[in-house]
């Protein structure tokens, strides 16, 4: 899965297939043998490097398997329908996170298609808190007179879908979180003199609903 994530993240922004073509170098173009594509061992065996030109590739997807592997343990060892909810909740915003990170954009392909099964599937799992997206959305608009493009309409999309899931006090607990974990990251970029034009918020978004997740399973 993590592997199939990684793949998402690179080509839907790129409008490239899924499917076609195969994995392959992205430096000599070589395609990957089964042998090389082994969830988290390939990548240590080659030591991060393409076993034909020996150029470095990215880590990525090593990260991305070892952290669906990591939820799948969390939230898969006692199968129940509102947990695989849960997980995929998680998995589809680790792969709009990974996304915004790279492009500063909420795939909204992914967003909506996800955001659909989610909320039709909700309604048998969890209370849906259906003016949670009006509060969201009045605090957006009065935010953006006071702090103006402090938040992108893609995040707001994102926030409001989440508020149906949330009751009040975790979706502050989850806007506090991904702040605070944002103006960290913003800080320490501050303290490397990289200071960001722009910050993505999804990847802490992410962050916050892992462990607002976490905390309550």
């Amino acid at each position: 899965m993590g592997s199939f994530l990684a793949v998402v993240c690179i080509r839907v922004p790129q409008k490239k297939s899924l499917l076609f073509p195969s994995s392959c170098c992205d430096y000599c173009g070589q395609r990957l043998h089964p042998s090389e594509m082994i969830p988290l061992f390939s990548a240590l065996r080659q030591k991060f490097h393409c076993s034909h030109c020996q150029q470095p590739f990215s880590s990525r997807s090593f990260w991305l398997e070892l952290i669906c592997g990591i939820l799948f343990w969390l939230f898969l060892r006692d199968f129940h329908w509102l947990l695989c909810w849960q997980l995929f909740w998680l998995l589809s915003s680790l792969v709009l996170a990974v996304i915004d990170w790279d492009h500063l954009i909420v795939e909204m392909r992914i967003f909506l298609s996800t955001g659909m099964i989610l909320l039709i599937s909700g309604l048998f799992l969890v209370p849906i808190y259906w003016l949670h997206p009006l509060i969201v959305g009045s605090g957006f608009f009065l935010s953006q007179k006071i702090f103006p493009n402090s938040l992108g309409l893609g995040d707001l999309w994102v926030i409001g879908l989440w508020s149906l899931f949330l009751t009040g006090y975790e979706l502050l607990q989850l806007l506090f979180i991904a702040s605070v974990s944002g103006l960290i990251f913003f800080s320490c970029q501050l303290l490397r003199k990289k200071k960001p034009e722009r910050l993505p918020f999804l990847p802490f978004l992410f962050i916050g609903l892992l462990i607002l997740l976490i905390k309550n399973h």
